[in-house]
């Protein structure tokens, strides 16, 4: 079955009901045991493909054991079941009087785009981005607001290494599968034309795309594993991660950053502190991704006797709506209310922000200075929480 799937928004209006089955289903856990995929007992079961539409992951996984455990622990794999996308998801639902759906699971359950599955109570539609989506896709057409998906659902699966059949299903070498462009499918969003989501083309006009580093680079990188437990026996063999880590991750966001105190001069009862700030480990801008999620560059004073002086920068695009409003929300944001980029001074790749703070302070007073990077996130689940990761720091003590 092949087919070309643009986005859009659709009203289905028994998706909340279906949304609590895809939750009840989600808890249950998607569990293999690891014998399952022993060459022994893959010899004694017929495994079987849906060779008229997509196939679940949990058949995937009794072959493709290392990619799936890597896949089970994604937020791909989370998507649909992720409690800041429910809310969100939600709100969305009841602000549009139930025309979200097919906005949402686009990207977030992109087998909707052929099942139509709105309702959420196909078991496939709770898998999230699951494994036979991204290797059913055999193109990306840029399209605005969402990119369109060509597929080819059934035996054929798409991925990047050489071609050949085994006896579960055909495969196909897709070059797209090596590319950034795969990820170009949902990580680009420009409902009515506004640049909400930008992951893609922040990479594509950066220094990354020049070199030709893509993104699987540095969110899918190899190790050590099987494509194919009890198939391939090579003892130096690797796969692609598919945990897919990113800004979820902590360990991503601490290599995304640099920051250092380059010059502290004291003159008098004047503190001038000189900071640098890096975006020496992504691939795109910093921060990336829905515009909710901001930078801050603090800087701190702490002089003699306790008194602490603290001064901050902030990071973000700001998405204004008709009326001259921030959008907060990212049900706002990502259903297209916005008409305006009024803010955008994030970092971009390899760039280094040179930036200036002025405190006043007692003059010969000791002092220690610090200087640090938060990536701030607030989400609503179902009320605004603070995310704050402390991405670097550097420090220094000033002597008078």
């Amino acid at each position: 079955m092949q087919c070309a799937i643009p986005g859009g928004e659709q009203a289905s209006m028994g998706v909340l009901r279906g949304f609590a089955r895809a939750s009840l289903i989600a808890a249950t856990g998607l569990l293999i045991a690891s014998f399952l995929a022993t060459p022994a007992f893959a010899r004694k079961i017929n495994l079987k493909i849906n060779e008229e539409g997509f196939t679940s992951s949990k058949v995937c996984g009794e072959c493709h054991v290392d990619i799936y455990n890597g896949w089970k622990q994604s937020m791909h794999s989370r998507s649909v079941s992720d409690p800041i996308f429910r809310a969100a998801y939600v709100m969305a639902f009841f602000k549009t009087n139930g025309k979200s759906p097919k906005l949402c699971l686009g990207c977030h359950s992109p087998t909707t785009r052929v099942t139509n599955n709105y309702d959420l109570d196909a078991p496939i539609t709770s898998e999230g981005i699951t494994c036979d989506f991204c290797h059913s896709l055999k193109e990306v057409k840029f399209t605005h607001p969402v990119n369109t998906a060509v597929m080819d659902v059934g035996r054929v699966k798409y991925g990047p290494n050489k071609e050949g059949n085994v006896k579960i299903h055909d495969i196909k070498y897709s070059p797209l599968h090596r590319t950034a462009k795969l990820c170009a499918t949902c990580h680009e969003y420009r409902p009515n034309g506004v640049p909400v989501m930008t992951t893609y083309s922040e990479w594509k006009e950066g220094p990354y795309a020049e070199d030709g580093v893509q993104c699987q680079y540095c969110h899918m990188p190899q190790s050590k594993g099987q494509i194919a437990t009890g198939v391939t026996s090579d003892p130096g063999e690797k796969i692609f991660g598919h945990n897919l880590a990113g800004g979820h991750s902590i360990s991503q966001l601490k290599k995304a950053v640099e920051v250092k105190i380059a010059k502290v001069v004291r003159e008098r009862d004047r503190m001038t502190i000189h900071v640098d700030i890096t975006n020496s480990g992504s691939g795109h801008r910093v921060p990336t991704g829905i515009p909710s999620r901001k930078l801050i560059l603090f800087c701190e004073v702490r002089a003699v006797g306790g008194k602490v002086y603290k001064e901050k920068i902030v990071y973000e695009k700001a998405i204004f709506d008709k009326n001259d409003i921030e959008l907060i929300h990212d049900e706002d944001i990502m259903l297209g209310r916005g008409v305006t980029i009024v803010k955008d001074n994030r970092i971009f790749p390899k760039e280094t922000r040179k930036e200036t703070f002025i405190f006043y302070l007692p003059d010969k007073k000791d002092a220690q200075v610090a200087a640090w990077a938060d990536y701030l996130y607030e989400p609503l689940v179902p009320q605004a929480i603070e995310m704050r990761i402390e991405m670097d720091r550097d420090g220094k003590i000033s002597l008078h």
